[in-house]
C-alpha cells in the first residue's frame, strides 16, 4: 500500500501561527518606527528567534506518518520509525503510545507529542470505560443498531455500537483505537505471510535541535557581552 496520511491536531499548529504572525507585527513595527539602540534590536532578534525555535519544534513539527509500511513518529527532538510488525498496542495516556517489541529486547514506548490527551479528554475516557453503551453519550445511544432477530436485517438507519464508541471519544483516543486496529491487521497479515520484519528505529533530529541551541547560544552571547 502506498497511502500516506500526515496526522496532528489543530490546535499547535494554529498557535505556530499566531505566533508567526505576532513576530512579522513587530517586525513590521521596530521596522517602521526604528530601534532604541542596537544591542535592543540584537537582544529583541536573539529573544524572537529562540521563542520561534521553541515554538516551531514543540507545536508545528510534532506529526504522526500513516503509511503502508508502518508509522513515523516526528517528536520535537526524535524519529522514530516503526514498521506494522513491531508495533505491539496504541493507546492514549498523556498522549497516543505506541508500544513496540524489537528481537531479542524488551518492549520500549513511544509518546506521540503531536496527538496529547488534555485531562478533560482523559477523565471522560476513564467515565466512558464501562462496557455496553456506557461510554456514548446519551444523544447517540438510540442510533445503537439492535441485534438482528428473526433473520432481518439490521436497519440501515442504525450504526454499529462499536462505531458510536469510537465517535464518542476525544479526538487523540479515536485516532489511537484506529492506529492499533490496522497495527494488529498488518501484524497478523505479516505473521501469515512469513515477512521478514523489519526493525523499528529512532535518530536525532539535528536540524530542530539547532533550532533551539543555536538562538539560546546567541542570547547568551549577547547576555554576557
Amino acid at each position: 500500500m502506498t497511502e500516506r496520511e500526515t496526522i496532528r491536531l489543530h490546535p499547535p499548529v494554529i498557535f505556530w501561527w499566531v505566533w508567526a504572525a505576532f513576530v512579522a507585527a513587530n517586525v513590521a513595527d521596530y521596522a517602521a518606527q526604528g530601534l532604541p539602540s542596537a544591542r535592543f534590536g540584537s537582544l529583541l532578534a536573539a529573544v524572537l528567534l529562540l521563542v520561534t525555535g521553541v515554538v516551531y519544534t514543540l507545536a508545528l513539527r510534532p506529526k504522526v506518518i500513516e503509511d503502508g509500511d508502518g508509522l513515523t513518529v516526528v517528536n520535537p527532538f526524535r524519529v522514530h520509525r516503526l514498521p506494522w510488525p513491531v508495533i505491539e498496542s496504541v493507546d492514549a495516556g498523556e498522549w497516543v503510545r505506541v508500544r513496540y517489541a524489537q528481537r531479542a529486547a524488551a518492549p520500549r514506548v513511544v509518546n506521540c507529542w503531536a496527538l496529547y490527551v488534555s485531562t478533560r479528554a482523559r477523565r471522560k475516557l476513564a467515565v466512558g470505560s464501562a462496557a455496553g453503551t456506557a461510554g456514548i453519550p446519551r444523544r447517540l445511544r438510540g442510533l445503537v443498531a439492535a441485534a438482528p432477530a428473526g433473520g432481518y436485517a439490521q436497519p440501515t438507519s442504525r450504526l454499529p455500537e462499536e462505531a458510536l464508541r469510537l465517535a464518542s471519544l476525544p479526538v487523540s483516543a479515536a485516532i489511537a483505537a484506529r492506529l492499533d486496529s490496522r497495527a494488529d491487521k498488518e501484524r497478523t497479515r505479516a505473521e501469515a505471510s512469513a515477512t521478514e520484519a523489519k526493525t523499528a528505529t529512532a535518530a536525532w533530529s539535528w536540524p530542530a535541535v539547532a533550532a533551539v541551541a543555536v538562538p539560546a547560544l546567541i542570547l547568551l552571547v549577547l547576555a554576557l557581552a
